[in-house]
């Protein structure tokens, strides 16, 4: 205190004198105020502060954070720490400090994203215990949480239609119609969703979730439209969860009634370690359609994803894909497989890139009676998502990426390709 104060007359006394060569920096007189625990004067002088370089622009930053986490203002100290992690993603002590400022602001799927990064940094044992206490207590107080993107996505084939001309049926060659071939086309997308777990008894919550999503363009026969609710309990338990209810939906194809759905649901999570998460969803739903009854019938599918952080800038996901369709006209039904894999990593500089891979195969129930054979695809979809860190306005993230996606059919009409540019910006409420 008293150095602070005896630093601060001197730069008085400097101002009604004229400049001496060994006045203190701005950036000096912020850490000083600091040390001394005078936020609001140490916040003025960082504020103003003109670094020297960029370990000065880091601490400065630093500073400015656990500043505003001091004063109550998390949302705020959690920007000041992002800019630093834009810069240096391998800042493990950063990292932690932003994840408890998520945490402070309720931001939690953010801050359980950086606890289990920072986890897979080599880290003393008290802090493992403190974050694992962090990551407990996201499970059991999370209440509501909600998601917004939009994306504008010009695609090469979004009807994923044929390229072929021709088509032999029966051994005969037919032509087909301009109207079912490829074509391109620049589509909305908006998806969205959110989800209410009060709690109802000890370790026992109820959920209540609503999503949909949309995909809009100029050529109305292609718009697409999602809506589902879903109700149910949740069972949450040291570093693990499950859940399940019954949903209901709805699809509009085209600007009319498509499907509608019902059934039971089932998700699961654990945390294996600190840094790894497995999560576990089943569902089970009747479909009926609106115009093809011949389509109605069960749908069963299941989905396994294994999150891993390799370190604080590298996370790894992979996931496997099961589905079991039936339908009132056996040929209809099929059965799939497929799985995905998903690396994201962090830049120096603030530049996030994750690439992934995903492969799907469905075979089909029975023979498709104008081609006189069972019908199998295989689909490939590789692609790749940017994002950068100090990019942000507000709470959005804006991203882009490039899709690639082939679908190889032993039935020529059914195979196609489909390449789209998606650029968007996404929020996590």
């Amino acid at each position: 205190m008293a150095v602070a104060a005896l630093l601060l007359f001197a730069a008085t006394a400097a101002g009604q004198e004229g400049e001496f060569p060994n006045r203190p920096t701005d950036m000096q007189f912020g850490r000083l105020l600091f040390d001394a625990s005078r936020l609001r004067d140490a916040e003025a002088f960082l504020e103003q502060a003109r670094p020297a370089n960029e370990d000065e622009t880091i601490e400065r930053l630093f500073l400015l954070g656990r500043i505003a986490m001091q004063q109550g203002r998390p949302r705020e100290a959690a920007k000041r720490f992002e800019a630093i992690l834009a810069r240096r993603p391998d800042f493990t002590r950063v990292r932690l400090e932003l994840a408890t400022a998520y945490y402070a602001a309720e931001r939690d799927d953010k801050a359980r994203l950086h606890f289990e990064r920072a986890m897979a940094d080599r880290l003393p044992s008290s802090v493992e215990t403190a974050v694992e206490r962090f990551l407990d207590r996201i499970d059991n107080r999370k209440r509501w949480s909600a998601s917004v993107s939009v994306a504008l996505a010009p695609e090469s084939n979004p009807a994923k239609r044929t390229r072929e001309e021709m088509v032999r049926i029966g051994g005969a060659p037919f032509r087909l119609d301009e109207d079912s071939r490829e074509a391109s086309g620049t589509g909305v997308m908006l998806s969205g969703g959110a989800s209410w777990t009060p709690r109802i008894g000890d370790g026992l919550r109820a959920v209540l979730a609503a999503s949909g999503s949309t995909k809009r363009y100029r050529q109305k026969e292609w718009n697409d439209l999602s809506a589902a609710v879903e109700a149910g309990a949740a069972r949450v338990l040291d570093g693990s969860n499950l859940s399940g209810g019954l949903r209901a939906g709805r699809r509009w194809l085209g600007n009319d009634g498509y499907s509608r759905s019902l059934g039971p649901w089932l998700r699961g999570g654990a945390r294996l370690s600190a840094s790894t998460r497995l999560n576990i969803s089943v569902d089970l739903l009747r479909f009926s359609h609106d115009d093809r009854p011949d389509l109605d019938g069960w749908r069963w599918t299941a989905r396994t994803g294994l999150v891993h952080a390799v370190s604080s800038r590298s996370s790894l996901e992979v996931g496997l894909d099961l589905e079991h369709v039936s339908a009132r006209t056996g040929r209809h039904g099929s059965r799939m497989a497929g799985m995905s894999l998903s690396f994201a990593h962090a830049f120096r500089g603030g530049l996030s890139v994750t690439p992934s891979l995903a492969i799907h195969q469905r075979r089909y129930a029975g023979r498709d009676p104008l081609f006189d054979r069972v019908r199998e695809d295989i689909t490939i979809r590789p692609s790749i998502r940017l994002l950068h860190r100090a990019l942000q306005y507000g709470d959005f993230a804006p991203w882009i990426g490039y899709s690639h996606e082939r679908n190889r059919s032993n039935i020529a009409i059914h195979s196609w390709r489909n390449q789209a540019v998606l650029i968007g910006v996404s929020r996590r409420f």
